[in-house]
């Protein structure tokens, strides 16, 4: 089976597009969802929509769970509050209750899901360095771990130390490796990559082959940024997509 690891969608409807015809193509028969459909973007509701027509495992993501909630976080920039308003006001109450149920963690034979962390997965913190990473690992009881949040595509190995490793296509077979290795992918983010490529970013775990795969692929960049500037959200949020910041 290939499974399709994606998530940071944040309401950019044609990078979601784009990403789930990429999957047609390489014979994905297994999407999971890796959480924060709503945000940033143009099209929340809608994204809600066709991610929840694919019937997926998926997870909770900050975003995801600040929109139901009444009042935007302080911390949170002008940017992002102004975003989560909007799609607060488009989300409907079916869509909010929907996003409000998400776990925060699926686990599977063979990997998990989180959106952030897997020590303490509500406090929403950040996976960018190996002590950050070796944190989560002493939670991850699978060989596998797909992460998002930090919108930026990663992946560390854990053996007797936890490294960063190179991500392109990872040779993650058990019988070809030592059972103490595990191995942790942030697969980037579909609405707003923020690693200098526009591209959206997803993965592709082949469990035949055993091997984790980056996918980059190109959409209606255009076309979504003009949404976001119509609908009335800040400039920045448009200008960023093209700069993949």
């Amino acid at each position: 089976m290939k499974y399709g690891i994606f998530g940071d969608v944040h309401g950019n409807l044609e990078a979601l597009g784009a990403v789930l015809a990429d999957m047609e193509d390489q014979q994905v028969s297994h999407p999971l969802c890796i959480g924060d459909l709503v945000g940033y973007n143009a099209n929340p509701s809608e994204c809600v929509e066709v991610v929840r027509a694919l019937g997926c495992p998926v997870v909770r993501g900050n975003h995801d769970e600040l929109v139901t909630h009444k009042k935007n976080p302080e911390a949170f920039s002008r940017d992002a509050q102004a975003a989560l308003s909007f799609a607060r006001n488009q989300l409907s109450p079916a869509q909010l209750n929907y996003l409000r149920r998400l776990p925060l963690t699926y686990v599977d034979e063979a990997f998990t899901l989180v959106h952030a962390t897997l020590d303490g997965p509500e406090n929403w913190a950040y996976i960018s360095t190996q002590l950050e990473a070796q944190t989560s690992f002493f939670y991850q009881k699978t060989h596998l771990c797909f992460i998002g949040h930090t919108h930026r595509p990663a992946a560390f190995l854990k053996e007797r130390e936890v490294r960063p490793i190179e991500f392109r296509k990872v040779d993650v077979h058990p019988e070809r490796l030592k059972t103490a290795r595990k191995f942790m992918f942030n697969v980037g983010s579909v609405g707003q990559p923020r690693d200098g490529d526009w591209r959206a970013s997803y993965a592709i775990y082949d469990s035949k082959e055993q091997t984790v795969d980056l996918r980059r692929v190109g959409y209606e960049v255009e076309k979504a940024a003009s949404k976001i500037v119509k609908a009335g959200l800040p400039d920045s949020l448009s200008a960023r997509l093209f700069q993949g910041e």
